[in-house]
């Protein structure tokens, strides 16, 4: 049974524990350690600097669990939910430490979520924001399934090039922000259809939406180009790999036709924009389109076509910033192995291995065997199971 004290980090007894690691990933949770995260009362775990696979059954504990770590890099939980879930029904306060190493450095990250109170974010003790939560731990998590990021509604995958671009520029969250200003000011105006601001409002959304469009568009050449890299090395690793992902494309749609400048789309759909009651072009309508063999793959490969491709996307972008930053993002997979084929198991388990991540991935205990059985031909595999309520690590 994995369960022992959630200690403050003031106490520094948590410090003693941990370990360098001198090689593979040299960004990685040491020590993760919980109190009150939804149905886990306690919990404490030294995980893998590699693969972590967490098994268990439906509401056994398994998504909290990486929601916890994904808390503690964003302030928010990544199945889109109020953070204020994430604390035990009848509790009113959730409590949260990770000891990371990133290359030389020790760090604790501590939150304390309340319901009736500021909360609390520490790092190195020190009180934190969310953007220096963000740099410290930079965490990439995705759902997997029919949740897949090939069939998710076109924000999510905004929001997937929002956070490598962020990390490649800091600026881009400002913009960002600017832009979404903006942008909602013109939307009220034409709700309201009231022109007499729109003229300065349009001229605000193409000025705020161009420095998001180019920071977009500059981070996705270099997800492109390691995303071709990572089709290259699947070819290598499984030569009898599906056709359709060997010979997946991925495409930028900016938001806006192509031929047109962002200030002459906005002109030309004026009064489109008045008759909707709102702006029908610009960054805001960006998305990531995925082709093979000249068709949409969303709607001609199987589940587990789907699941490959959004993995390499995923992938891709952890390179993309370990090429930027020295260190790769810790990568958090919700459901990886659900709608996957034999064929494509063993592929995926070398694709993360091969990454050298640290990844927290759960899964449904029916594949608890398979990969008990990948587990003992490789070392970087570390099982844990959710069972009554408790985790264990596997044998």
């Amino acid at each position: 049974m994995i369960q022992g004290v959630l200690y403050h980090p003031r106490t520094n007894l948590l410090a003693t524990n941990i370990l360098l690691c001198q090689c593979g990933s040299n960004l990685f949770i040491e020590k993760y350690s919980a109190s009150k995260l939804r149905g886990i009362n306690l919990i404490t775990l030294c995980p893998s600097k590699y693969i972590n696979v967490i098994v268990g059954n439906n509401n056994a504990g398994k998504t909290s669990l990486l929601e916890g770590i994904y808390y503690c890099s964003t302030l928010k939980s990544f199945k889109g939910v109020s953070p204020d879930t994430l604390i035990q029904n009848n509790k009113n306060t959730l409590k949260i430490l990770l000891n990371v190493v990133k290359s030389s450095d020790n760090i604790s990250i501590y939150t304390e979520k309340s319901l009736n109170s500021t909360n609390t974010v520490k790092i190195n003790e020190k009180r934190a924001t969310m953007k220096s939560l963000m740099l410290t731990l930079p965490c990439i998590a995705l759902s997997f399934g029919v949740e897949n990021i090939i069939m998710q509604p076109s924000e999510q995958r905004r929001s997937f090039v929002d956070w490598g671009a962020f990390h490649v520029e800091p600026s881009h969250l400002y913009n960002l922000k600017n832009y979404n200003k903006s942008l909602k000011q013109r939307n009220s105006l034409l709700k309201k259809q009231d022109r007499s601001g729109l003229e300065y409002w349009t001229k605000e959304v193409c000025k705020q939406g161009l420095l998001v469009h180019e920071q977009r568009a500059e981070y996705f050449n270099n997800l492109n180009d390691q995303f071709k890299g990572y089709i290259d090395k699947l070819i290598k690793i499984d030569a009898g790999a599906y056709a359709d992902i060997k010979n997946t494309v991925i495409m930028y749609k900016q938001g806006w036709d192509n031929s047109e400048s962002l200030i002459s789309a906005l002109t030309t759909s004026y009064s489109k924009d008045l008759v909707m009651k709102y702006t029908t072009v610009g960054p805001h309508r960006a998305d990531i389109l995925f082709f093979s063999n000249g068709a949409d793959l969303k709607n001609i490969s199987s589940m587990s076509t789907q699941i490959i491709v959004s993995l390499l996307l995923v992938l891709s972008q952890a390179e993309v910033f370990h090429v930027k930053h020295g260190v790769r993002p810790i990568i958090l997979i919700d459901d990886l192995f659900f709608g996957i084929d034999d064929k494509n198991l063993r592929l995926v388990i070398n694709l993360l291995v091969g990454s050298k991540t640290q990844c927290f991935i759960t899964a449904p205990d029916l594949y608890k065997e398979k990969i008990e059985s990948l587990g003992k031909a490789t070392a970087e595999v570390k099982l844990y199971e959710f069972i009554d309520g408790e985790l264990r690590e596997g044998s």
